[in-house]
């Protein structure tokens, strides 16, 4: 009898693969490869550096995204302090207070948008 009958010799002798499962492949091993962190040019830390003490002094809520190395990290709050010297934030959200390094933010932007 052929090797390819017996046990699971069937399917390991095919060579063929369906084109969305070759996607999907492609999509999985996107998914376990870590990120590198996105460089933010200068007008763009201008901006959300302006976005953060605005939400500090007026009150405004925002959502900041963080740098995670498999998904974006996303928590809308208002922003209670910024420590310059330490570089975090302590964000007011619906489920208590958190502290954010501000190293790790990617994006700010106002919660209503």
């Amino acid at each position: 009898m052929s090797k390819k009958l017996q046990q699971n010799g069937l399917f390991e002798s095919s060579r063929m693969m369906l084109p969305e499962h070759r996607e999907a492949y492609i999509l999985h091993q996107e998914r376990l490869a870590p990120r590198t962190r996105p460089s933010l040019d200068a007008q763009a830390a201008e901006e959300m550096s302006r976005l953060l003490s605005n939400s500090m002094m007026l009150e405004d809520a925002v959502t900041i995204t963080l740098f995670h190395e498999h998904d974006d990290i996303r928590f809308t709050g208002q922003v209670l302090k910024l420590d310059p010297t330490v570089r975090t934030l302590r964000l007011l959200t619906s489920n208590g207070t958190r502290d954010v390094q501000m190293s790790l933010i990617t994006n700010v932007t106002l919660a209503n948008e």
